[in-house]
């Protein structure tokens, strides 16, 4: 059994983050832990994984207990410090950004997910058929080889949880554990937990949203601005009114205004930029690619004969199961990466060998899957002022054109506050206000939606239906499914690097 008793937490002499909280998860039960970005919700993974923040000038006040073990924390120096390594030993951790579990010492899969247990002294023999049976139950086996730094968002996420759930931990503790997984990935990682659990492994799930569908045995926490505002089964979270808080469920399909949100005004174009009338904002004719060396080791083409037009008014999902080439793509959109064969054409002009990224970018802007890779500066001001400040726009006016993207996406009282001591949610929509106020024509969006709550979430699509109907066009890689259906003129889905017959044309908004 694991305990949380929170008076209070606060991260280094800041506000309290999480108050109220009284957790106590059983051998063999599941709890769903949701709320809005900010609610508390990752605060409450990493007290249970035994990440009390002492060390940094965090501030604790409560108790957790492991087993028969209860430790008491008052928030001075006299505190207990928890051992990573034998509290880890009990209790598994998937945190939200999986990048920031890399171990950075492994240069397969296998080795990856072999990592902790290998460390904490498993049999050579004993670590490999670990590794083997949960490789198998993850749908990893065929990854095992690989350089976990060349997975997609949603293998990388599943070799993480793998090497989670290798030891077969008495407590697992998973922060957004299906963001960015296809539907057949999700439905392994589902499959494995509930093995877990049936075996005696408490669960502990954050996410932002009610799941859609889950066990009648779960348990559901909601959080909002720190505190429980709920506490019981799914059907009573169901009909608690959660969505007052901006808690919604997964896979419901987002609600957008008709006309463009409050504050939402679309930036010209960079200077330089020139995009040919009457022609596409953006195309892809018969491009192939392969990773420099892996065509070498027969490895199969990532991208095979592409055929893709993005014309004003344009709103393109891209779908497809993890690995089948949606990052490729859309890195090609923006010069990132450079065809094998076949060309690229952005804004009337073929992109060469020799064609500076940075020039793209008044043209194409590119939000990551992992925005986080994206922020760099000191306050969220002068993040979203940079693409125009670099483009040739003056300080004012750079500054005025991200005082705009900040307003479209919510965000105008952000504007002195540094990126990172923002939540999940708000840092993505700073690296989003960055892409609005660079002016392109062309949005070129990796998983827009993965990790958003409801309020987020709409926030998003607001934006793209503005865009678009300003005779801007987006490209968006999603596995929301609800989100794409509602929002996109067209939905392609990607098959082994070649995007599948059909995608008819819709309007937008689904109809």
């Amino acid at each position: 059994m694991i305990r949380l008793e929170c008076s209070s937490f606060a991260y280094d002499g800041g506000p309290v983050v999480l108050s109220g909280v009284d957790l106590a998860v059983e051998p063999g039960t599941l709890v769903h832990v949701v709320g809005p970005s900010g609610s508390g919700k990752t605060t409450l993974a990493r007290l249970l994984a035994g990440q009390t923040g002492a060390g940094n000038g965090a501030q604790f006040r409560g108790a957790l207990t492991l087993g028969g073990d209860r430790l008491e924390f008052t928030g001075g120096p006299g505190d207990p410090r928890i051992d990573p390594a034998a509290w880890s030993s009990t209790v598994a951790y998937a945190a939200q950004r999986t990048e920031g579990q890399l171990s950075m010492m492994s240069a397969t899969v296998a080795e990856e997910i072999a990592f902790g247990p290998a460390n904490r002294g498993m049999p050579a023999g004993e670590l490999r058929a670990a590794v083997q049976a949960t490789a198998a139950r993850l749908g990893l086996t065929d990854l095992l080889n690989r350089d976990p730094r060349r997975l997609s968002g949603g293998q990388l996420r599943r070799t993480i949880i793998a090497a989670a759930v290798v030891g077969n931990p008495r407590v697992l503790i998973l922060d957004e554990p299906f963001q960015g997984l296809d539907a057949d990935a999700r439905a392994e990682v589902a499959r494995t937990l509930e093995v877990l659990r049936a075996a005696g492994t408490a669960l502990v799930i954050c996410a932002p949203m009610l799941p859609g569908a889950a066990p009648g045995h779960s348990r559901v926490l909601a959080l909002v601005s720190g505190r429980p505002v709920s506490d019981g089964t799914l059907g009573q979270a169901r009909t608690a009114g959660l969505g007052r808080y901006a808690i919604g469920t997964e896979g419901s399909a987002p609600v957008v205004l008709p006309d463009p949100p409050q504050g939402w005004a679309a930036p010209a174009a960079a200077p330089g930029v020139s995009v040919k009338a009457g022609g596409p904002l953006a195309e892809l004719a018969g491009v192939s690619f392969s990773y420099r060396g892996e065509g070498a080791r027969g490895q199969a083409e990532v991208l095979r004969g592409v055929d893709l037009r993005v014309d004003p008014g344009d709103i393109v999902g891209l779908t497809g199961a993890n690995g089948s080439g949606k990052s490729t793509l859309l890195q090609h959109l923006n010069g990132l990466l450079r065809a094998s064969s076949g060309t690229v054409t952005v804004a009337g002009r073929p992109l060469g060998r020799r064609t500076a990224t940075g020039r793209l970018a008044g043209a194409v802007g590119f939000l990551f899957q992992d925005t986080d890779q994206q922020l760099f500066e000191r306050t969220v001001l002068r993040e979203v002022a940079y693409g125009p400040a670099a483009a040739g726009a003056g300080r004012e006016a750079a500054q005025e054109r991200a005082r705009t993207a900040l307003a479209a996406v919510g965000l105008g009282h952000a504007a002195g506050e540094h990126p990172y001591e923002l939540g999940f949610v708000e840092r993505r929509l700073v690296a989003f206000a960055s892409l609005i106020a660079s002016g392109p024509a062309v949005w070129v969006l990796d998983e827009p939606t993965a990790g958003l709550d409801l309020r987020g979430r709409n926030r998003v699509g607001e934006l793209l239906l503005g865009h678009a109907a300003a005779g801007g066009a987006v490209v968006l890689a999603t596995h929301d499914e609800a989100f794409a259906d509602a929002l996109c003129t067209r939905v392609l889905e990607l098959k082994d690097g070649r995007i599948l017959s059909g995608g008819a044309r819709r309007g937008a908004g689904g109809a």
